[in-house]
C-alpha cells in the first residue's frame, strides 16, 4: 500500500499541542475509525492508569459516549478537521501506539512513520510490516506494559533519533506513485 507523502510529512506541532491542551508532556496517540476492543480501547484505558505526569494519550476516532468514559490523561477527539491536522497529531506525539488483535496492513502506522513518528504495535497480522529497528516496537499481543517500556524507551533515546529515519523509510516504502506502478508492474506481468 502507498500512501501521498505531500500530505503526511513531518510538520510543525506546537499549534496542535496548544488547541488540545497538550503543553510538553509526552504524546501517546491512537487513530481508529472506530475504537473497540479488536482495536485496542480497552489496551489503551489499561494503560492510562499507568501513565506518568508528563505523559498523556490522545485517542482520534472516539464517539461521544466514548469521550464520557475516558479518563483525565486520555484526550479524546471524534475526528480531525482536515489531513493537514491529523499530520499535525502524528508529528507531535512521541509513538504512534498501534494495539490492534487484528488488522492486515494498516495505513495509519505508514501514516505516522511518514510524519516521523516511531510505532509501538502488538505482533498481530500485517501491523508488524512497516515496524523495523529505525522505525518502532513490536511486542505480543496483550502486553500493555510492554507497549508502554517501549513508548519509555523511544522518550528516553529522544524522537529525534526517529524522526528522519521513520522519513527516510517512508519515502523508500510507501510512496503511492511507487506501490500503483509495482501494480501495473505485475498486471502487465501477467498479461505477457
Amino acid at each position: 500500500n502507498g500512501i501521498n507523502l505531500d500530505n503526511f510529512q513531518i510538520c510543525e506541532a506546537e499549534s496542535i499541542r496548544a488547541k488540545y491542551g497538550l503543553g510538553d508532556r509526552h504524546i501517546i496517540l491512537g487513530v481508529a475509525s472506530i475504537w473497540m476492543e479488536e482495536k485496542g480501547w480497552d489496551d489503551f484505558m489499561q494503560m492510562a492508569p499507568l501513565l506518568r505526569d508528563d505523559e498523556v494519550i490522545v485517542l482520534v476516532g472516539v464517539t461521544e459516549e466514548q469521550k464520557k468514559m475516558l479518563p483525565a490523561n486520555v484526550i479524546g477527539i471524534s475526528r480531525t478537521e482536515n489531513v493537514h491536522q491529523l499530520a499535525e497529531l502524528y508529528s507531535a506525539a512521541v509513538a504512534f501506539v498501534n494495539p490492534t488483535w487484528q488488522d492486515n496492513y494498516p495505513t495509519v502506522n505508514l501514516e505516522a512513520i511518514a510524519c516521523g513518528t516511531p510505532v509501538v504495535t502488538y505482533q498481530t497480522g500485517g501491523s508488524v510490516e512497516a515496524v523495523t529497528e529505525d522505525t518502532g516496537f513490536v511486542v505480543r499481543q496483550g502486553d500493555v506494559d510492554g507497549l508502554l517500556k517501549a513508548f519509555r524507551t523511544i522518550v528516553h533515546r529522544g524522537k529525534t533519533y526517529y524522526e528522519k529515519r521513520c522519513r527516510a523509510y517512508a519515502l523508500a516504502h510507501f510512496r503511492k506513485e511507487d506501490r500503483y506502478q509495482d501494480y501495473l508492474d505485475l498486471y502487465n506481468r501477467l498479461i505477457k
